[in-house]
């Protein structure tokens, strides 16, 4: 097999998970085995392993461009908290169309924070020591992206195939 020069192979032990390495995919035309590597699968997805997101590919839209008006920011931002205090003055006056107005034209944030996986201290200080076990290792199953290791994955699946030789 083929190694690429400065390309660490891939674990073998991330490959034998059956839905990441084709088997239960390619199994479906078999009923019985398809039920069989089903069940075999892990229910719980934190103990599964996850394709790490490309950090050099940024999504962009079109539609941004086509709206006249500010969309939601994913996440609060220090210009945020100084916006809320004039929603507030608006409340407070009883000026309730201009508080609307004002918030149509500045929309409020999605989330504090632009990170789903993101847990307060608080929260995590107050989970059980097996929760926390179960967060630590749903963090660290991530697979790193290898595009040089793509060839030599597909080459062992090759040779993992029987060869059929027509007469």
């Amino acid at each position: 097999m083929n190694q690429v020069q400065g390309a660490e192979p891939i674990i073998s032990a991330k490959l034998h998970d059956i839905e990441y390495n084709g088997e239960l995919n390619r199994a479906t035309q078999q009923g019985a085995k398809f039920a069989l590597l089903l069940s075999m699968l892990e229910q719980n997805a934190l103990f599964r392993p996850h394709i790490a997101p490309d950090p050099k590919v940024e999504l962009t839209s079109d539609m941004q461009s086509l709206s006249y008006y500010r969309s939601a920011p994913i996440s609060a931002t220090s210009a945020y908290w100084h916006e809320v205090v004039q929603t507030e003055h608006f409340i407070q006056a009883g000026e309730l169309d201009n508080a609307k107005l004002w918030l149509a034209m500045h929309p409020e944030p999605l989330s504090l924070l632009n990170d789903a996986k993101h847990i307060p201290q608080e929260v995590f200080e107050n989970c059980s020591l097996a929760v926390r076990n179960r967060i630590a290792k749903a963090n660290s199953n991530e697979v790193q992206q290898e595009p040089a290791g793509l060839y030599d994955i597909l080459q062992e699946i090759e040779q993992s195939q029987p060869q059929y030789v027509s007469a």
